[in-house]
């Protein structure tokens, strides 16, 4: 990222309320070339991929555990069906920690800080023992070993803070009423 993007990409301020559903093709596939061309791209997946080594729940050790245990219980034997099913048993273990961290927030002070929340995984210590449920390896649905296939927390805001300064390295945001069509 040697110099500033020479056109940054005009977004409209009412682009915070956007829904993948009303997105702007033409704005999105601008972003994502100013983010590419500007080498934001690779310096996200670089702090990713730090923030996972780093981290102490040795993220990339329990995928590669729960992806040997499923070949080796022989419930996926294909490299697309082993993906697929990580992904799945990522986003599932993901979403249950979202949601207990939401219910656990919740239960506190809103003036207090969450003090469970960046040692462990998606602002919780515990294993993540909801996403676990019969047919999974030894009939548990996420990692065999317990350990939690959630993306910790402190991992995901590192690299979004990452995200917000490349984009906002590579566009302006309209004020409101001047994008026009």
């Amino acid at each position: 990222m040697s110099h500033p993007p020479s056109t940054p990409a005009k977004v409209p301020a009412s682009a915070a309320s956007y829904t993948p559903a009303t997105q702007d093709a033409d704005l999105r596939s601008q972003i994502n070339t100013l983010l590419l061309r500007e080498g934001h791209a690779a310096k996200i997946q670089e702090q990713f991929l730090h923030s996972l080594d780093a981290h102490s729940s040795n993220w990339p050790s329990a995928i590669q555990s729960h992806a040997l245990a499923l070949l080796r219980s022989g419930e996926v034997s294909t490299f697309p069906a082993l993906i697929r099913r990580v992904l799945e048993d990522v986003q599932r273990e993901t979403t249950a920690a979202n949601t207990a961290n939401t219910t656990q927030t919740s239960t506190t002070n809103a003036n207090e800080p969450n003090t469970t929340g960046k040692d462990g995984v998606n602002g919780t210590t515990a294993t993540n023992g909801a996403s676990r449920a019969a047919g999974g390896v030894n009939g548990v649905s996420g990692a065999a070993d317990g350990a939690n296939l959630a993306i910790p927390t402190a991992v995901v805001e590192a690299v979004l803070k990452v995200v917000r300064e490349s984009l906002e390295s590579v566009c302006e945001v309209e004020p409101d009423g001047s994008a026009g069509g």
